[in-house]
């Protein structure tokens, strides 16, 4: 059965990644631009149909296409191995079941310069338009691992000597202001509700929290998390201040 994705950005984001294979992009002739001349040539360039629809027949398919739908199938994502490399940023996201905050979560991390994201194995084939357009592209532009039981995030770290930094605010913990985040910094992140695992609080090296500039017994979201988190890293081991990321927004 195929995967509907409509939208510049994200189509675009689907036929460059090519994480998945692309068996048709429908055009509608009437919304012409140089966005979707581009989509024209990349998909024609990978071997994609392309085929000129009317509004009424792509509307059916996509309400609020922009003129623009690619048909694919389900994205596969791979599970981590004792070889997945955990080099650069990699951030591991627990608990967190809502698309919108997922797709969030992965637009802030792929921004931020993470080389990778895990997540928990699900299939989330059916809400690939959310995660597409949340995320701005970037679900399908991450590189993202997926595992069944922490006990597997557990292992690839203690085979490859990384330290796990958890987000956590306990007795262990350390005030993010005060942690020299690594270049190799593998975070766990929970969901904001039930948070990281015991078993992942035991295995880490490092319990880490986000200082508050008041009192405030609530935890942040993981959407914010990720964001504080992610940037902090992004201080010290950040891009080219000469070679700025370009972000898109979805049209």
């Amino acid at each position: 059965m195929d995967t509907i994705i409509s939208g510049t950005i994200s189509v675009k984001a689907v036929l460059e990644g090519q994480k998945r294979p692309a068996s048709e992009l429908l055009v509608n002739p009437k919304k012409r631009s140089k966005d979707i001349g581009y989509l024209i040539a990349i998909a024609k360039k990978s071997g994609v149909a392309v085929t000129m629809a009317s509004k009424e027949t792509m509307d059916e398919l996509a309400p609020g296409n922009g003129g623009v739908i690619l048909k694919t199938q389900s994205r596969i994502l791979p599970p981590l191995t004792e070889d997945t490399d955990l080099s650069g940023l990699v951030v591991y996201v627990s608990g967190v079941e809502d698309p919108y905050n997922l797709g969030s979560i992965a637009r802030t991390l792929y921004a931020a310069g993470a080389s990778l994201m895990i997540i928990q194995e699900r299939d989330w084939s059916s809400a690939t338009a959310i995660l597409l357009r949340s995320s701005a592209g970037a679900w399908e532009r991450l590189p993202i691992v997926t595992i069944s039981k922490d006990e597997q995030l557990i292992r690839a770290a203690e085979l490859q000597n990384r330290p796990i930094y958890a987000a956590a605010r306990d007795e262990q913990a350390q005030s993010l202001f005060d942690v020299d985040l690594p270049k190799d910094l593998l975070l766990a992140i929970g969901g904001a509700m039930r948070g990281l695992s015991s078993r992942i609080l035991y295995a880490s090296d490092h319990h880490v929290f986000i200082p508050y500039g008041r009192e405030f017994r609530n935890a942040l979201d993981s959407v914010s998390a990720a964001a504080v988190f992610g940037f902090a890293w992004t201080k010290v081991h950040g891009i080219d201040p000469l070679h700025p990321v370009s972000l898109d927004n979805e049209g």
